[in-house]
């Protein structure tokens, strides 16, 4: 992939590119030094590109996929050239979900995310704030299907290399976490999707960014699984070879 005429590079993703636990473990803080030392922010300055990092902590893959459409058709709107846009979406674990709450009488409603052992009490401090606790406990209980999040994610994937492709944009697609296996095209039916998936601008799709690292160097990893920037460095030079090879 040709680069040195990018301008503009657009990520969108979870915490595993919004820098979490990247500076120092236990702090989730969404900085801007620890976006720029993620491994796309790395790709950025290496290249000379404008960042745009719209990664969020606990974001799910239909924030993932919203976010991205949201800025590449502004970017249309506005009359730039497509060609000078690059993407990364770094999907996420099949579960999360994006929903909306105003929890003051009046209050324009805010977008919060859910995953996996989230704990309610993180937006309710000192009695102030939305109380998500039975909310919480009924996603946990009702909406861990990872199948049918696993399908959700395919197709989402599918979509939106249908629209990047359409329009002229470059991009990479990868695995943040919850790596894909090859078997789940047999396994959940779905080999009709398979001859849709985009193999040619899917980074590694049946590894990801947590899975290839965190056994062999489970010292770099929180206990959240965020890594540190050692890994986002080793990450970044084996995709930047995957770039400026013909497969990129």
């Amino acid at each position: 992939m040709e680069l040195t005429n990018k301008k503009m590079l657009f990520v969108s993703g979870c915490s595993h590119l919004a820098g979490s636990e990247i500076i120092k473990f236990g702090d989730t803080t969404r900085t801007q030094d620890a976006v720029s030392l993620v491994w796309p922010g790395l790709l950025a300055k290496e290249y000379g590109m404008n960042y745009v990092n719209q990664c969020i902590a606990g974001g799910s893959n239909e924030y993932i996929l919203r976010s991205t459409m949201h800025f590449v058709c502004k970017w249309l709107e506005q009359g730039r050239d497509p060609s000078e846009l690059l993407v990364i979406v770094g999907w996420t674990t099949n579960e999360r979900l994006e929903f909306t709450h105003a929890w003051k009488e009046g209050q324009k409603p805010g977008h919060f995310h859910w995953a996996t052992g989230s704990d309610w009490k993180m937006h309710y401090r000192d009695g102030q704030g939305p109380n998500f606790e039975t909310w919480f406990k009924a996603l946990q209980l009702y909406h861990t299907d990872f199948d049918f999040g696993a399908i959700k994610r395919i197709i989402n994937i599918i979509l939106l290399d249908s629209f990047l492709k359409s329009i002229g944009v470059d991009y990479i697609q990868v695995s943040s976490c919850a790596k894909m296996d090859p078997a789940q095209w047999d396994f959940l039916k779905i080999n009709h999707l398979k001859k849709q998936f985009p193999f040619d601008t899917y980074f590694e799709p049946y590894d990801s960014f947590v899975d290839h690292y965190r056994e062999t160097h489970s010292e770099h990893f929180s206990d959240w699984l965020h890594a540190d920037y050692t890994i986002h460095e080793l990450y970044y030079k084996k995709f930047k070879t995957y770039l400026e090879t013909d497969n990129g």
